[in-house]
């Protein structure tokens, strides 16, 4: 059996905006001490939202966030991409 090559990138945000994904699994993890609000999907601190994709399937989509509240804003985003 072949190995797939992939490799990780983070990013992150502490500003509202969008990121495309075009990875097999993207993470969100809400890092800071305001709520995060992704495509209508909310994240409170230290919350996390886990979206994964089988072998050889990649996500497409771009995916907007808002920061609501008082507080330190930050949007960890984790991305598998093949190579």
């Amino acid at each position: 059996m072949a190995c797939v090559k992939f490799i990780t990138e983070t990013k992150i945000f502490q500003q509202s905006g969008q990121t495309d994904t075009n990875a097999n699994s993207v993470i969100f993890v809400n890092q800071g001490t305001s709520n995060v609000t992704i495509d209508g999907f909310l994240l409170t601190p230290n919350q996390s939202w886990n979206i994964t994709g089988n072998r050889d399937e990649i996500n497409v989509k771009v995916y907007s966030f808002n920061f609501s509240g008082a507080g330190i804003n930050q949007l960890t985003v984790i991305l598998k991409r093949y190579v």
